[in-house]
Order: structure tokens, then sequence, then C-alpha cells
């Protein structure tokens, strides 16, 4: 069984845009720490047509960034991608969350903070990454601990679209040599853009591996 947490930060990560655009939601599809350079995110932005207009109207002059791109647009929702700033760094918790065995599997940002679900591997390691957080000054609230046999996380820590991603790839020939289908292919049938299905896919092989290999290693 593994154990889940539930919790809130205060975020940096465009938190004036979020702010000034409280109609929509975000939700955070990768991130991609990089030594040496901007750490990247890949994000879909939820709302109105006329609040998504807006909120890539302001991000521009977002202080927790360096720029972005627009991946794909569909009916209220856009993907982008964003390289974060100094100021936007402090709010990437990936890597402290990598060093305590604790692997993400929901965010979503609203105007004020940044909700997360994550499979945490004990209590104790929850709490060194609480302080990890409080040091960054990112406060940090506990809503919801709990254990889950679901097989998607208990398991190997993979949420449903990640399972069902993996799963779609495996049947059609993804993983053939040749491959029977590419990623665009795919991408069409989850109704995203073949960037966020590959990051999709990256994301379910970590979660695998954690919780299969490394997890082995680790006994």
């Amino acid at each position: 069984m593994s154990v889940i947490a539930e919790y809130t930060l205060s975020n940096p990560i465009l938190q004036e845009t979020r702010r000034s655009v409280s109609g929509v939601t975000l939700e955070v599809e990768d991130e991609q720490p990089a030594p040496g350079t901007h750490p990247r995110l890949i994000v879909w932005a939820k709302g109105t047509e006329a609040d998504l207009d807006q909120f890539f109207q302001e991000l521009p002059d977002d202080p927790s960034i360096t720029s972005f791109e627009v991946l794909s647009t569909l009916p209220e929702r856009r993907l982008f991608r964003m390289s974060l700033s100094p100021a936007g760094e402090r709010g990437l918790t990936y890597v402290d969350a990598i060093t305590y065995g604790i692997t993400f599997l929901d965010i979503e940002a609203g105007a004020d903070k940044m909700n997360y679900r994550a499979q945490v591997p004990s209590r104790s390691a929850l709490i060194d990454y609480r302080e990890r957080c409080q040091e960054r000054d990112l406060s940090f609230e506990l809503r919801r601990l709990y254990r889950s046999d679901a097989e998607t996380t208990a398991k190997y820590g993979l949420t449903a679209r990640q399972r069902d991603a993996l799963c779609c790839a495996l049947e059609r020939g993804y993983f053939d040599v040749p491959r029977e289908v590419s990623t665009a292919e795919l991408a069409e049938e989850f109704d995203i853009s073949s960037q966020a299905f590959s990051a999709l896919l990256r994301r379910g092989h970590e979660a695998l591996l954690r919780n299969t290999i490394a997890e082995d290693n680790r006994t």
C-alpha cells in the first residue's frame, strides 16, 4: 500500500499572473530541471477563451519566468512550456522530492496556491521535504495523508492517465522495433499535443522505475 499526501504550497511560480487572472487554473504536465540552464515546466492552462487570452497577454511580464511558448491550443485550454527565472526556481521542489523518494502524481494551481498529490515512502520523508520547502520560504499545508490500495498507485506510483498512456502505447506497438505507431498518433487519441504525450510517457516510465527496479535496489 502507498502513502498518499495531498498538500498545498504558496508557490511563486506564475503567482502574479495566477492572481491577476483567477479564472484560469493550471495543471503541470512535466517538470524539466536542467543543471546549468533555466528549468522548464510544461503546463496546461484551462479556462474560458477570454480568461486564457488575458492570461497569455499578462504572462510575459510575470517575474517568475524568462520565456514561454504555446505548444497546443484546444477549446478552453492551452499547453505551454516556460523557462523559470531565479525567482521562479525557488518554487521548483521536484529535485527535493526525488531526494526523499517522493513522486508527484498531480500538481494543480489556482489563484493563490499550488495543490499537490504525491506518493511518499514514509512520514519522515514527508517531514524532511516539508522542511526543505519551508527553507525556500514556501508555506506548506498538509491537507490529507492516507493509504491507498488502488492498483495504479499502490504498486507502481502511476496516475490513471499515465497508466492509460503506457498501456495504449504498448498495445499500439509504440515499443516495438520498428515502432508501429508514432507519438503524434497516440497523442491524438488523448487529445493532447505530441510533446504532452511524450511527457506523460516519461513520467510514467519514471514512476515504474522508481517503484520496481529502484525499489529493489533499496531493499
